[in-house]
């Protein structure tokens, strides 16, 4: 695992690289402060939480939340010292079932969920 040339990827990519569809945009704004640890804990990976890989589509529920099952991030390098991981209710492990990425040098992908994420209907359509 490379922590710094993770943080070298993420420093490099810019909100507007993450899917604008209503549900995505929901997850970025509001992941973050919704789930702290994990938060921090990608940190330390060198992954930042509101630039995820890849989203899959959530399911919405009837409390005004959608749960999204499967969030992944890109680490750059190998896995080496890398142990899946549960924080609070949220699952880490690494994935290999995920798009193929444009980072040019060696990386794995981690997945993590599922997340219960406030719906914006104040903010975002869902349709």
């Amino acid at each position: 695992m490379d922590i710094e040339a993770t943080k070298a990827y993420y420093a490099g990519m810019s909100r507007n690289s993450i899917c604008s569809c209503d549900y995505c945009q929901n997850l970025v704004y509001e992941i973050k402060s919704a789930y702290p640890e994990v938060a921090e804990y990608l940190l330390g990976l060198g992954v930042d939480i509101e630039r995820p890989f890849e989203i899959f589509l959530p399911i919405e529920n009837d409390d005004g939340y959608m749960d999204y099952y499967a969030v992944q991030y890109l680490v750059a390098g190998e896995p080496d010292g890398f142990e899946e991981t549960k924080i609070g209710d949220i699952s880490v492990y690494v994935t290999e079932v995920h798009p193929d990425a444009t980072y040019k040098d060696k990386y794995f992908v981690i997945e993590a969920g599922t997340f219960h994420i406030k719906c914006r209907y104040d903010k975002y359509k869902f349709n």
